[in-house]
């Protein structure tokens, strides 16, 4: 059987990233900083009071000045894990279909349920269980040089070109590989490797009872869904002092994006992403990587990735992620003939791959501490789950927890050391369920485009967002909420397309399409709320909701500046139109503003708004131009307390304005704050004049 070119495919399950109608009662966003007030509106999001700082003990191993929220959780037969673009249709799945659980397929060791036969087919050099290596299952005629036993192996020498083929097995087993050199560099063309089973990964380990440490080794592969390293099924992996690589390869012709994960060997492209490669992924119920000391890369996609699981605990010290193959057009991504070998080179990713450095799914927990990350989409994608990016503290020591609260490893630091986030266009991207980000301690943010990329309308999405002393750089745009995209370019074509474009399977519309001129028609309201805010620190660009216009339901925006914040830049209710990347590079140019006037909004839409855009030009999803628009159902309500400042740099549109303490709005001359139909211009406002 050759994988990836046909399959059975219950056309129920192919509903892209639609999600259940909510989560649990009592999982609400995340506390924010005391001294912030209720905003006018009602209680939907609105940041509770209490003190924000670091719970006794935490619960995960969050770093210092961290919590998780209370009661984040998937909710019961919720979102928990369903993997990236796809989501499990209302009701479940058909003939009691589960994913990551059920009947075991022939030679199945991990969670994936869903694959085909070949998934499950593992040749490695080197399989160990928990009564030792097991002879029958290990080639090791592979490995040039090394030792190993029941327990550990040291300085293997493992080298495969054959497709398909695993490097080292590990399955209920407390095992360590040291100063192991494994080259897996193959062709693999996506037809005989599954990155959601582990087949063809260079070290998989799984199970709860495994304890595997990968220390000062260098793993390399190439080929399609041939990754460096593979969790699953509660097990623990930690990666210390190793040099992590994944090239990617060439997709074979028959290849169509897909949500299906029996065929998924490449990233939807409604992500606005496009590549072959992961260096991790991490599936599976309380799965948990440590990531330490080490250098991890791949071509383009993903560098770590959650996927297919619930509560898995990604924690990344002093590490660096990087996305290669910034130009597409010296790695082809798949063959002739195929659906996306025209793919154009992508204008944004002037310095790193497409993809993203990592995936927030199924409640997933992700700690970057000291970490470096070099991507050219998005810092991370969030569907589903938390994550922190902060620093590390010379000489001390940091216990790196499971979802269960147990410690996995230890680390003690070195040096101090400020993550650092460095995006060729988006910061961070948020388009499914509750999620949390916090970022703190020096953290330095660069990005292109918007920091803050939030599609709401749908999925349920709700994004609780705490920045606190960070450094943030973007290309005009501090947050841009819009409808999410995977909906308006309308998911998926019909398995019974007369002109068989897409196989007779289900599969992603390759063609996004929307109407021409900005939409500023009344919109419906919904109940999810996105709610910053933003302490210590001095922060720009600027702040929009344009959710609501392209037909999904309007999401409030609330954001809140406290003690020792600065903030410059508009913020404003907008209306949004989908833009070519000359269109991008203008409203960059021009500070990311958006249009006040409909007149030169519409002459602008006429020349660059992207109405039809194809697979080919899969980084246009998410760019977007904003004109000054109230619809009924965006709005943008403003908290100011404990001194923050907000100096109004372009026209402003915000529902509700709250000014506490000795805070200030700085509206200068021949620029207009217009406060729910009030307009300010020349003047500071504060407490006592608002």
């Amino acid at each position: 059987m050759i994988r990836k070119t046909m399959a059975l495919i219950v056309s129920a399950l192919l509903i892209c990233s639609l999600c259940f109608a909510g989560l649990a009662e009592g999982n609400q966003p995340p506390a924010m900083p005391d001294g912030f007030a209720p905003s006018e509106g009602g209680s939907g999001g609105t940041p509770p009071s209490g003190d924000f700082g670091p719970s006794e003990g935490g619960s995960g191993g969050f770093p210092e000045g961290m919590t998780p929220p209370e009661g984040f959780s998937p909710s019961e037969g919720g979102p928990g894990g369903f993997p990236e673009g796809m989501t499990p249709p209302e009701g479940g799945f058909p003939g009691g279909m589960d994913f990551g659980g059920g009947q075991k397929a022939e030679g199945q060791i991990g969670s994936w349920s869903m694959g085909e036969e070949n998934d499950y087919a593992y040749d490695a050099a080197l399989y160990v269980t928990a009564e030792g290596v097991d002879d029958a299952k290990s080639n090791m005629g592979r490995a040039s040089s090394g030792s190993f036993d029941d327990r550990a192996a040291s300085d293997l020498v493992l080298s495969d070109s054959a497709s398909g083929h695993n490097g080292i097995i590990v399955t209920d087993a407390d095992y360590t590989v040291s100063g192991a050199k494994i080259e897996l560099l193959t062709d693999a063309d996506g037809t005989d490797t599954c990155d959601f089973s582990g087949k063809g990964t260079a070290v998989a380990v799984f199970g709860k009872d495994a304890h595997v440490t990968l220390e000062n080794s260098d793993v390399h592969t190439s080929g399609v869904a041939a990754m460096p390293i593979f969790a699953d099924g509660g097990a623990v992996l930690t990666v210390i002092g190793s040099h992590l690589q994944s090239d990617g390869g060439t997709l074979h012709k028959d290849y169509l994006n897909t949500p299906d994960q029996k065929l998924m060997v490449a990233p939807p492209w409604i992500l606005g992403i496009m590549g072959t490669s992961r260096c991790l992924n991490l599936m599976g119920n309380g799965t948990t990587v440590n990531v330490l000391d080490s250098e991890t890369s791949a071509g383009a996609w993903a560098v770590l990735s959650t996927d297919a699981g619930t509560d898995m605990y990604l924690n990344v010290y002093n590490s660096s992620l990087t996305l290669n193959n910034a130009d597409e057009s010296l790695h082809p991504l798949q063959a002739e003939g195929g659906q996306i070998t025209q793919t154009l080179d992508n204008p944004y990713t002037e310095n790193y791959g497409s993809g993203y450095g990592s995936f927030v799914i199924g409640s997933a927990v992700e700690t970057f501490a000291g970490a470096d990350i070099r991507v050219g989409t998005y810092a991370t994608i969030f569907t589903g789950g938390q994550a922190a990016y902060t620093a590390l503290e010379e000489g001390k020591t940091y216990e790196l927890k499971n979802s269960a609260g147990e410690t996995t490893a230890v680390y003690e630091a070195k040096a101090d050391k400020a993550t650092q986030i460095h995006s060729d266009t988006f910061g961070f991207m948020a388009h499914q369920n509750r999620n949390q980000i916090t970022i703190e301690k020096g953290t330095k943010v660069e990005s292109g485009f918007a920091t803050f990329l939030i599609k709401t309308g749908y999925s349920n999405q709700a994004t609780a967002a705490v920045i606190d002393g960070a450094e943030i750089a973007n290309g005009g745009v501090l947050i841009q909420v819009m409808d999410n995209d995977d909906a308006t370019n309308g998911g998926m074509m019909a398995a019974d397309d007369p002109a068989n474009t897409n196989g007779g399977m289900q599969n992603f519309k390759p063609v996004h399409t929307e109407n021409a001129g900005f939409n500023t028609a009344a919109a419906p309201a919904g109940s999810d709320v996105q709610t910053f805010a933003f302490t210590n620190g001095t922060y720009s660009g600027n702040i929009y909701n344009a959710s609501g216009s392209d037909g999904l339901n309007g999401s409030a925006l609330q954001v809140a500046f406290g003690a020792g914040a600065e903030y410059s830049g508009a913020v404003a209710s907008t209306a949004a139109v989908h833009v070519s990347y000359d269109g991008s590079a203008q409203i960059r140019e021009n500070g990311g503003f958006a249009f006040d006037d409909a007149e030169t909004a519409a002459a602008f839409a006429a020349q660059y708004q992207n109405t039809s855009f194809t697979i080919n030009e899969y980084f246009s999803i998410g760019q977007v131009a904003n004109l000054v628009n109230d619809n009924g159902a965006n709005p943008v309500r403003v908290t100011l307390a404990d001194g923050a400042v907000w100096h109004v740099t372009g026209t402003s549109l915000i529902a509700s304005l709250t000014i506490e303490g000795d805070a200030q709005v700085i509206v200068p001359e021949n620029v207009t704050l217009t406060v729910n139909g009030t307009e300010y211009t020349g003047c500071t406002l504060t407490a006592d004049t608002l």
